[in-house]
């Protein structure tokens, strides 16, 4: 799916976790969203359902940081995750095991 911008794909998120929740049901792990261009956004998965925060004061579990384009190209499809990591135009922090539960949203 094509998001025009990552407020657009972080605002359809709890409704894919939502949907996709019996599969997440085991994961708990809190995220963070940062692009170059100085967003930020917590992504708290617990028991299948997401919930998004501004700030937090725990550390993420893991944190994915990249220009907004290249995370929307990876969103799309356009843009291979393992590719991106490799090429450096996204930089991956942390634990990566409970982001690919969050990965299979996007598919």
């Amino acid at each position: 799916m094509y998001y025009a911008t990552l407020d657009d794909f972080v605002k359809d998120l709890p409704l894919l976790a939502h949907q996709h929740r019996e599969e997440l049901k085991d994961t708990n792990a809190l995220f963070l969203l940062e692009t170059k261009q100085g967003r930020r956004v917590y992504i708290s998965l617990k028991a299948g359902e997401v919930q998004l925060l501004d700030e937090c004061a725990e550390p993420p579990a893991c944190a994915v940081s990249a220009d907004e384009n290249d995370l929307l190209d990876m969103i799309a499809g356009k843009l291979n995750p393992a590719r991106a990591i490799l090429f450096g135009r996204v930089k991956v922090k942390g634990n990566p095991a409970p982001l690919m539960s969050l990965i299979a949203l996007m598919k």
